[in-house]
């Protein structure tokens, strides 16, 4: 069963907007259906790094696992019980998205929803709580991160090919 994660808007710089545009007209995919497969890359590509802080969050809190997990599906991090035993200095690794700081210059793009598995779900609910950002931040940065690291090699050589047809003459 898939889980709808509510979202309100995310930002964006205006290049990578216009490359989303382009991209999203080449394939066919709309933008809500690109974001939503950044974050779910995001996650499966730090998915170590985000079970390790639901498990320390369930351990810091005494909270049985089923619970835990109902409680933040159905309610978020905020109806959690309070930690029994807090979290020490170097329990949590460095975060992955620690590094991505966002232009001061964004353009601000609504987004209503993002579908995903109930771990993904989980994941990104721990993901932005121990972030410390709000959704928008978070998910904006996402965004960046990936537009940044994926644009050439991947989306770049795709909107190409949809004018020429140069790719097929190889490397010559």
């Amino acid at each position: 069963m898939a889980y709808q994660f509510s979202l309100s808007y995310y930002y964006i710089t205006e290049q990578h907007d216009k490359q989303l545009d382009v991209f999203s007209e080449a394939s066919g995919d709309s933008r809500q259906d690109l974001i939503n497969q950044y974050v779910r890359g995001w996650l499966g590509r730090n998915r170590r790094y985000y079970e390790t802080l639901a498990k320390l969050d369930v351990t810091k809190r005494e909270i049985d696992i089923d619970d835990w997990v109902k409680i933040v599906v159905e309610q978020g991090f905020e109806a959690l019980p309070d930690y029994k035993n807090s979290i020490s200095d170097g329990e949590i690794p460095p975060n992955p998205l620690g590094h991505i700081i966002l232009p001061a210059k964004m353009t601000k793009r609504d987004i209503n929803y993002i579908f995903l598995t109930k771990q993904n779900y989980i994941l990104l609910r721990t993901a932005i709580y121990y972030d410390g950002s709000k959704i928008a931040q978070y998910l904006s940065r996402v965004v960046y991160e990936h537009i940044q690291r994926n644009w050439e090699l991947l989306y770049a050589p795709q909107v190409a090919a949809e004018t020429s047809n140069y790719w097929l003459k190889g490397d010559k």
